[in-house]
């Protein structure tokens, strides 16, 4: 039978440390293998464009070049120098001057339009946009300047630019180039990307690889899908060390293959915390998930949501990003404050003797100890 749906607005995080806004619904939710439990579908707001990093993050990027791998034509680099004095009249982020420089090199291999005839339909300025198309007057697209700010920041609500979505700094170069309407192969990103780093590498050689890494967005875990599924992202993180602990974890390569028994399944919300979690920091570090499982009665022994209705309905976490975390410190204030936007009414954390509480709306809290940040499911809400 379906589980009541719940809708949860929540800011998402993409990327290690990265809260991103975003504007699209996405529904999750699953059932939980072999343990019975109710599974819960919780609706967030996602950043725009998860279709389009779909399609490219599978595309490798380009290697950074940390020197210069070739020279610049002399009208090569002054159209070079024109777009990354714009960018960096717009903002500091150096990886806007990478953007719309592989969006001109995508566009136009960073040459000017020479056409006679201009009509509105005439492809104009390095990065051949159109007036027809919406990004500007005739005079506004030949001057690369005010273009790179049109391609950059938008031309209007029906022509968004490569910044106007949030998540954009995190994003692939295929991404940045979909979002403007330049519709490129794998080969020509590629290639596009390299030449912007190569050019950007001659005109600001102080720039290094860290400032101009993209794609992180790539390494998203979605939060959708069946326990099965969940699982799977979550045996994944495990392999790559990113998902660490005791042998509790062992449950969830069970739940992934298939051959977890009755009373040592995972709940959907579970995981799916679990998931939040990597997708804020780059390593979670977890003791504890099913004691009904393991048998194990400590703590509130079989009213304990790691034990009670089959178990599976709560998680500890010990560590973040390697540091020991106690419920009251940064990192643990930082994870609550951001489940407390995902979780349904009713969820608990324990610790709250471990802090001053900075008040919560989902959450309810009790009294553990200040050596992990518990959370649970088990007594929350079906629904709004």
């Amino acid at each position: 039978m379906a589980a009541p749906m719940l809708a949860v607005k929540v800011v998402l995080a993409i990327g290690p440390k990265k809260l991103l806004g975003g504007a699209l619904a996405l529904m999750l939710g699953g059932l939980v293998a072999t343990a019975a439990l109710p599974a819960i579908a919780i609706t967030l707001f996602v950043p725009a464009g998860s279709a389009l990093r779909q399609a490219h993050c599978a595309a490798p990027g380009a290697v950074p070049a940390g020197q210069p791998t070739g020279p610049l034509l002399v009208a090569e680099q002054l159209l070079v120098s024109a777009i990354v004095d714009a960018a960096a009249a717009i903002t500091p982020e150096p990886k806007a001057k990478l953007a719309a420089l592989t969006a001109a090199y995508a566009a136009s291999n960073m040459t000017a339009s020479t056409s006679d005839t201009i009509t509105d339909d005439t492809p104009l300025g390095v990065y051949r946009r159109t007036v027809r198309g919406g990004w500007g007057t005739t005079e506004q697209l030949q001057d690369t300047a005010t273009a790179t700010a049109l391609i950059l920041t938008g031309a209007g609500e029906n022509r968004p630019g490569i910044m106007s979505d949030p998540a954009w700094i995190d994003e692939p170069a295929g991404w940045w180039l979909s979002t403007i309407g330049i519709h490129a192969e794998t080969p020509t990103i590629a290639s596009a990307e390299a030449s912007a780093r190569n050019a950007l590498a001659v005109v600001e050689p102080e720039l290094t690889d860290e400032q101009l890494t993209v794609g992180a967005a790539c390494n998203y875990l979605p939060i959708d899908g069946d326990n099965r599924e969940l699982a799977l992202r979550l045996v994944s993180a495990m392999d790559g060390g990113r998902l660490v602990g005791s042998d509790y974890l062992q449950q969830l390569r069970n739940v992934a293959n298939g051959t977890a028994l009755t009373d040592c399944g995972i709940d959907s919300r579970i995981m799916q915390i679990l998931l939040v979690a990597l997708n804020t920091f780059e390593q979670v570090a977890v003791s504890d998930l099913n004691r009904r499982c393991t048998g194990s009665l400590e703590g509130a022994g079989e009213n304990s949501s790691h034990y009670r209705d089959g178990g599976g309905m709560a998680v500890d976490i010990y560590a973040l990003n390697g540091s020991s975390v106690t419920g009251g410190d940064g990192l643990s204030l930082q994870l609550l404050a951001l489940l407390d936007s995902v979780v349904p009414p009713g969820s608990r954390t324990g610790q709250s003797n471990c802090r001053n509480s900075p008040g919560f709306t989902h959450f309810d809290e009790f009294e553990d100890t200040c050596n992990h940040v518990h959370i649970d499911v088990a007594y929350a809400n079906p629904g709004l």
